[in-house]
């Protein structure tokens, strides 16, 4: 395991720097960092609006009737209560895509503030265009719809981002801009200097979206980003191979800034949709349940969420040294018990960094293929029962197959993830902790001098 280790830094240290000073990808992980704070509180309103049980567990009595009056109290208040939900994660696109911008002008040394907001204006241009509809009682409409302000739309998210900080930067080092005279305000003058890149940006943003319509009216840009994603796993659905690979690529896709799981969804969920209706009909004539690759993906979210992260969250909770991943596992334990990926992909971060990307597509990878394995030897039921909503840790396998063998697969999971990410969080842990005990040492020597100065002063 040491030299395992040592490998491993030697090996991912220096992409890992690449990554961390290189002003687009720093950019990209600072915007995700940032957002961090509305994922949390988004994930506490989540978890509130989707009790750990279904009604039909309630009716059963015992100790899921102690649920029951969380169950009705959000049944009767659900859309109340997803509201602080769908204004933070609901708009995290909106979210990053300024975060992202903001920061990457800072390092060109341009405004950020103007920077964040051209981007913000471009992503909703591009992503959320409105639009008129007349009602029958002769009245006018305006609606934004809203399908990409949310994760779906990370991937434009960030192109936006990064193309329009690089068109204002162009515009500006080739002087096509409106330069006011010497003696106006900078606030004044930087306004003004926005004005011709923000018309750039929405010459080519704006009119890429006309453009794709003038081809079908029904796309825009992040809909044929999707579709672009999307086609090369429309051919692999239900097979063990084309399952491995649909998990393969949602995890990929996260990794990346892209809701791997909106993007494989038109492709599975009729195959899945059919594999849960085949076994309930079997269930229900008490014949034995088949096994369909297609509820292989299933098995990359039993803990944590997508990529099994709970295991992860809990090392940076209760083993990690530096700060960072200590404070950050101790704020994510929780929701990630509920099965909420999001802050450990974005808060951690995963997303954009190699050390944590590794180990969160094989651990997603090694989960589907021990599910497929504990199916086929009999030791864990198929799956037959289709849930929605956000159920934790031990419960949401539990009422897909009502099989307690499944608590003891999940036990088994949480254990050979663990395995599966610790030499990658230790690796990464060191590598923070270096860098809050350099930061550490630099603040230090700062107060001795700025003491010698006041001394001999």
């Amino acid at each position: 395991m040491e030299k395992f280790m040592t490998l491993l830094q030697e090996k991912l240290t220096p992409i890992a720097n690449f990554c961390g000073t290189e002003r687009h990808f720093a950019s990209m992980q600072k915007g995700f960092m940032s957002a961090i704070s509305f994922i949390l509180v988004s994930a506490v309103f989540m978890i509130l609006a989707n009790p750990p049980v279904t009604a039909d567990l309630v009716a059963q009595g015992g100790f899921w009737s102690v649920f029951g009056p969380w169950l009705d109290f959000a049944t009767a208040n659900k859309l109340t209560l997803l509201i602080p939900f769908n204004m933070t994660m609901g708009i995290l696109s909106v979210i990053v895509t300024f975060a992202i911008a903001y920061n990457l002008a800072g390092t060109y040394k341009m405004p950020k503030l103007n920077a964040g907001m051209t981007s913000l204006v471009m992503f909703l241009i591009a992503a959320a265009p409105s639009s008129y509809y007349q009602l029958a009682d002769e009245s006018v409409l305006q609606a934004v719809p809203c399908t990409y302000l949310g994760a779906q739309g990370l991937f434009t998210a960030i192109i936006v981002a990064l193309v329009s900080v690089e068109v204002t930067r162009f515009c500006q080092t080739k002087g096509i801009t409106i330069k006011m005279p010497d003696g106006v305000p900078p606030f004044l003058s930087e306004t003004f200097g926005a004005i011709v890149p923000m018309l750039a940006n929405i010459l080519i943003f704006f009119g890429g979206n006309l453009l794709i319509q003038m081809i079908d009216p029904a796309l825009s840009i992040p809909s044929v980003i999707e579709k672009l994603l999307a086609a090369p796993l429309s051919v692999a659905v239900d097979s063990v191979p084309g399952a491995l690979l649909i998990c393969f690529m949602t995890l990929l896709f996260w990794c990346f800034g892209v809701h791997g799981n909106m993007i494989v969804m038109p492709i599975t969920a009729p195959v899945t949709l059919a594999a849960f209706a085949a076994n309930a009909s079997l269930y229900a004539a008490g014949q034995p349940l088949e096994f369909h690759p297609a509820l292989m993906s299933l098995a990359i979210n039993l803990i944590g969420g997508t990529g099994n992260t709970f295991s992860f969250v809990a090392l940076c909770a209760f083993r990690a040294k530096s700060q960072q991943l200590k404070a950050f596992g101790r704020a994510s334990i929780v929701p990630s018990f509920f099965r909420i990926s999001e802050p450990a992909i974005f808060g951690a971060p995963i997303i954009f960094n190699p050390i944590l990307m590794i180990p969160f597509v094989l651990g997603g990878m090694i989960s589907a293929l021990l599910y497929w394995g504990a199916v086929s030897l009999g030791l864990v039921s198929n799956f037959y029962i289709l849930v929605s909503g956000t159920f934790p840790i031990f419960v949401q396998g539990f009422v897909q197959c009502l099989d307690p063998r499944i608590w003891v697969f999940t036990i088994v999971l949480i254990v050979v993830m663990a395995v599966v990410w610790y030499p990658f969080f230790k690796v990464y842990d060191n590598q923070l902790l270096a860098q809050e005990q350099e930061n550490a040492a630099a603040a230090s020597a700062e107060d001795t001098e700025s003491v010698s100065y006041t001394h001999l002063t």
